[in-house]
């Protein structure tokens, strides 16, 4: 044994030491008696000593039922469930919690042995008590923090993620299980996952951002688990060394994609989004006076300009009805340009313009 401390009490000294600074202490139980032996931190652990007793106090002697007058009554049910496995032979690991007589509360780990005789029967058992309310304390925290990123991920259809100095998405600290597959995005595979309209825009961004270390912020469309593309926000920043260098970036990706549908309907339709439109349905302006419940002279006036008619919102919201009808759809992207595009997902969204323009007088 290693010994810390001379004279004839050096054994004494080094486990009581080594006991105060670890926060243990050890105990046993004779089955046949039922008493206990315990070591003088684990009267202090339990709070039946106080914690300015000197090294040569010693509590009252000790039954296992001690452990149940000292126990938090929540805990209860753990602390005779220890005493029964023990009885039964087995080694034991359990937590559960006092409460000393100044009202406070601490967490402890039991871990026990059971010592059998020469009969086979069971004679003692050996254990040590942890204080382990450190412990305790910061796996709840961390257990709540991370609920609390998950909730607020799922409330906005969020993603965490961190990438290598490369690019490469390395983790994942907390995801919308509906929007995206973990897998599609690791390495540079979630290249793959970014419209193609949209992956030579955000490529540059994510280059400019790594060249300059800065952040990294990026509007497009990702593809979710249904195959279909959303609308999300990228941001990243890195996480540099000491020596400057970037180490990793760590960013969050949320969903945008309703507001973006929100803005496209309440953006008018323009002209040009309307001949756009009978152009991809093959239809005449007599073709679409007609599903519309409007005149040729009235169609011809709100789509011979590129930008929208004011005063116009009723005979274009059926304009847009009838060609939504007919199998288009219209939509207006983040940085305000307006564009339309057939009801089939293997076809580009074309841009004809821009929503932000100023509208014009009908």
């Amino acid at each position: 044994m290693l010994l810390l401390f001379p004279g004839e009490n050096a054994a004494c000294d080094t486990l009581r030491f080594a006991e105060e600074i670890a926060g243990y202490g050890l105990w046993q139980v004779d089955f046949a008696s039922g008493k206990m032996n315990c070591s003088p931190n684990t009267y202090k652990l339990l709070g039946l000593l106080p914690e300015t007793a000197s090294p040569g106090d010693a509590g009252e002697p000790l039954n296992f039922t001690t452990f149940e007058q000292v126990a938090h009554p929540d805990d209860m049910p753990i602390v005779v469930e220890i005493k029964h496995i023990l009885a039964q032979g087995m080694p034991v690991h359990r937590q559960f919690r006092v409460v000393h007589p100044n009202g406070r509360v601490r967490a402890m780990a039991i871990h026990g042995e059971v010592l059998v005789g020469r009969t086979g029967q069971p004679e003692r058992s050996v254990g040590v008590l942890m204080d382990i309310t450190s412990h305790v304390e910061s796996v709840m925290t961390s257990q709540m923090n991370s609920e609390l990123v998950r909730e607020l991920m799922r409330a906005i259809g969020g993603t965490i993620w961190t990438a290598r100095t490369d690019g490469f998405y390395s983790d994942f600290l907390a995801r919308d299980q509906k929007s995206h597959v973990p897998t599609t995005f690791q390495g540079n595979n979630w290249h793959n996952a970014v419209h193609p309209d949209d992956l030579d825009k955000v490529l540059r961004t994510w280059n400019k951002a790594a060249a300059d270390k800065s952040i990294f912020v990026s509007e497009h469309r990702s593809r979710g688990i249904d195959g279909q593309y959303r609308w999300r926000r990228a941001y990243a920043t890195p996480l540099l060394a000491e020596d400057g260098s970037v180490r990793e970036w760590v960013g969050i990706s949320v969903a945008i994609h309703e507001h973006t549908i929100e803005a496209r309907d309440k953006t008018p339709l323009t002209g040009a989004q309307i001949r756009a439109a009978r152009g991809i349905l093959n239809w005449s302006v007599r073709d679409l006076s007609s599903r519309a419940g409007l005149s040729v002279g009235v169609v011809r006036r709100l789509e011979e300009n590129d930008e929208a008619s004011k005063n116009a919102g009723v005979q274009l919201n059926l304009i847009k009805d009838a060609l939504s009808a007919g199998g288009v759809d219209f939509f207006v992207l983040p940085g305000g340009e307006a564009g339309v595009y057939p009801r089939r997902k293997e076809n580009r969204l074309k841009i004809v313009g821009s929503a932000a323009r100023k509208i014009n007088s009908a």
